[in-house]
């Protein structure tokens, strides 16, 4: 192996079948026509002994079964390790499900096994056979593109729509890769839902796509788009909301604003060098607030028995409280869940995963005490465990907390933030010294 990085890039698309059920708004939405094509995009890095992949992929969340079967296939394909895999969606909300959701989705396993994992594969295993030398260079720009979505109305509930006060994170990173001089390969690393053309039963990218494909078309190279904190935060539409009424406008508003950022952070790296590759693998604890007694739950399996077959909301509750019976049943009682994190560093750059729709706040706070001088936290990647909230959020409520029963028995506890920036610093302070 190098002692420097090399790189490859590869290209599929995973572009579902018209009349495929949609996932991200309303439940049980077919989809009637393609507007653009989703695709995967695939990175691979070596260099320095290491090898790792990072799947830039178009799709809602992907949970945990998911992220294995891609990892698996990925690993079988290529020969890298499972967990030097890292499966990375834009968590659009117009593509095919890819996770459970109780009172929203199912995994779509047709277009999993025939279309997904196949796309997934053919990305990663032309992006192996792609390495070459590459010269990096890193450059930020700040962008609005973003706005905390936890708006407060007067009466103090918490609304999806604009909050002015609340955080978000306006840098945009942009890592750029030229081999013999030339344009070769990008990464975008920004952190709001995609969320600008609301619902609608067409199949597209939204804004991001129109990013990517702009940053393609005036720098050059394959580009890859990783999430940054969307937990609380979206798109920030002229309509005063984050989300539109199935408005293309919207979408090519923030997409537009999206570019022009990244491709002035783009332009503003002035310095390409070899850099040196470092990964560090170890588990970090997700903990569980207690399970709630079996009685209370009971009880609520009966409450909400008349919305197991409407979904929503409703059906969500229903499910939760029969999945806590579950756990009741098998004399299971988790307190956390162990996570085999993979940590990335570029040079003076490092990536952190995770699990989740991660909340800006940490994201903040996990740059702010780093020891690197980048440091993206990539949300949405390697799993899914819901939103992941801060203990403050807890006390306001809202769409993100109410949600939290939707993606199993188990919840994070209310100390997870803290947890999660803990765990994480834990490694990233052990990577610098094992440098």
């Amino acid at each position: 192996m190098s002692d420097f990085v090399r790189a490859g890039v590869g290209r599929a698309d995973i572009t579902p079948e018209i009349g495929t059920m949609l996932q991200g708004y309303s439940p049980m939405t077919k989809s009637t026509a393609v507007h653009d094509n989703l695709t995967v995009t695939a990175m691979a890095l070596e260099g320095c002994g290491h090898k790792v992949l990072f799947l830039s992929i178009t799709t809602t969340d992907i949970d945990d079964e998911v992220t294995l079967a891609l990892r698996t296939g990925v690993s079988e394909a290529t020969g890298y390790d499972i967990y030097d895999i890292n499966i990375c969606p834009w968590q659009i909300h117009s593509g095919p499900s890819t996770e459970v959701v109780f009172g929203w989705s199912d995994i779509d396993y047709d277009y999993l096994n025939k279309i997904l994992l196949p796309g997934c594969v053919k990305a990663a295993v032309d992006a192996v056979n792609d390495i070459r030398d590459v010269e990096i260079g890193i450059g930020t720009a700040q962008s609005d593109v973003g706005i905390n979505r936890r708006q407060v109305a007067e009466n103090g509930d918490i609304l999806l729509g604009q909050n002015p006060y609340g955080p978000y994170d306006p840098t945009m990173t942009v890592v750029r890769f030229l081999h013999e001089g030339k344009p070769y390969a990008n990464i975008i690393h920004y952190g709001a839902h995609p969320t600008a053309i609301g619902p609608t039963p067409l199949i597209s990218r939204d804004w991001p796509g129109i990013m990517v494909d702009r940053v393609e078309k005036y720098i050059g190279g394959m580009t890859l788009y990783f999430n940054g904190a969307v937990g609380d935060v979206g798109p920030r539409l002229i309509n005063g909301k984050t989300t539109s009424e199935g408005d293309f406008d919207g979408m090519y508003d923030i997409g537009y604003r999206a570019a022009h950022d990244a491709v002035f952070a783009c332009r503003t790296v002035k310095e390409f060098r070899k850099m040196d590759l470092q990964l560090l693998k170890d588990d970090i604890n997700i903990p569980y607030r207690p399970l709630e007694p079996k009685e209370k739950a009971v009880e609520k399996v009966k409450e909400f028995e008349s919305y197991k077959d409407k979904p929503g909301l409703g059906m969500a509750e229903y499910m939760y409280w029969n999945a806590v019976l579950e756990e009741y049943e098998n004399n299971r009682t988790k307190t956390a869940k162990q996570h085999l994190q993979t940590i990335t560093r570029i040079g003076p750059l490092v990536m952190v995963p995770f699990p989740g729709e991660v909340f800006a706040e940490i994201v903040l706070r996990m740059r702010q005490h780093s020891p690197y001088q980048y440091t993206l936290s990539l949300a949405t990647s390697n799993g899914e465990n819901g939103y992941l909230f801060t203990r403050d959020s807890l006390h306001r409520g809202g769409y993100e907390v109410e949600v939290s029963k939707a993606f199993g028995a188990y919840i994070l506890a209310d100390n997870s933030d803290d947890e999660f920036v803990r765990e994480n610093l834990r490694l990233l302070r052990r990577m610098k010294n094992e440098e």
